[in-house]
């Protein structure tokens, strides 16, 4: 008789246990989704998605995507912003996980900034340590050698990265050697980013979307390089519309062409950069 009482008091201390995470999982819910820039679709990253009722909230990443855990209740509201761009807001009930993508106007105004200090406790809510951001918007507005724009040369005008001589595109980080940089496009190692003699890099501005350089205390999934990590993302093409763009420079010229494959869904970009040294040159053996 004990030994039964016994095996039955087991058996309901241990269906307990494997139904309480069951249990507690069903006291939160998710909500998640993309922001993209309504006029072509494109991901916004680092987007603000904030729940004044809770004050909670959470960013996008690299692909525009956010995912915000949230106890269930009645509704609350999902406030969602990005600079450049009008804020949006959506009211939603909280009854089941949720996905909610979300479509953002570029903004003619911007309102006033205001800038708070707070305790150094809650500064430290991310162990991203010396890490810049560049947008291509940026780097077609900086003057560069010969009128190429070009992210990498971008780049040589931040503190602590000089370059090794006027012009070209290798970087010393911090001391560090040319070669003791890790640079990825879209997750896919570039061993070779030099084009002309170093004159610009590979990387066609027209076709990336944005860049991070981490100069220091670089995450651990970026192994194998000693100075710092250049993480570069290219658009995903215009799937709001057809649209192109191209330039003529003083050493090159480029082409781009994006589009919605399906519109809305899906889309494609093509881009393409071609340089004048080789005619140069070709003229000149000639003669």
């Amino acid at each position: 008789m004990k030994t039964t009482l016994l095996l039955r008091g087991l058996l309901l201390a241990a269906a307990a246990f494997l139904l309480s995470p069951a249990v507690s999982a069903q006291d939160r819910l998710t909500v998640s989704g993309t922001v993209t820039d309504a006029d072509n679709g494109e991901t916004l990253i680092g987007a603000t998605v904030y729940v004044p009722e809770l004050s909670t909230g959470t960013t996008t990443n690299e692909y525009g995507f956010y995912s915000v855990t949230l106890p269930p209740g009645d509704s609350v509201t999902l406030q969602f912003s990005y600079v450049g761009f009008q804020p949006a807001s959506r009211r939603v009930s909280l009854s089941a996980d949720l996905t909610l993508n979300i479509e953002l106007s570029t903004g003619i105004q911007l309102e006033e900034v205001v800038v708070k200090a707070n305790s150094f406790e809650e500064q430290l809510q991310s162990t991203e340590m010396s890490v810049e951001a560049i947008t291509t918007r940026e780097v077609k507005f900086i003057p560069v050698l010969l009128g190429e724009s070009d992210i990498i040369k971008a780049i040589q005008l931040k503190p602590g990265i000089p370059s090794g001589s006027e012009g070209t595109t290798g970087l010393y980080v911090r001391g560090g050697a040319s070669d003791q940089n890790l640079i990825v496009l879209d997750e896919a190692i570039v061993y070779n980013a030099n084009h002309l003699f170093g004159f610009f890099s590979t990387f066609n501005t027209d076709a990336v979307k944005d860049l991070k350089l981490y100069k220091g205390g670089f995450p651990a999934q970026y192994g194998g390089r000693l100075s710092s990590v250049i993480d570069v993302k290219l658009k995903e093409g215009n799937n709001k519309q057809l649209s192109g763009s191209g330039g003529l420079g003083l050493i090159a010229s480029r082409l781009t062409l994006e589009g919605p494959i399906e519109k809305g869904k899906s889309s494609f970009i093509v881009s393409g950069r071609r340089t004048y040294f080789d005619l140069i040159t070709r003229g000149i053996n000639r003669a």
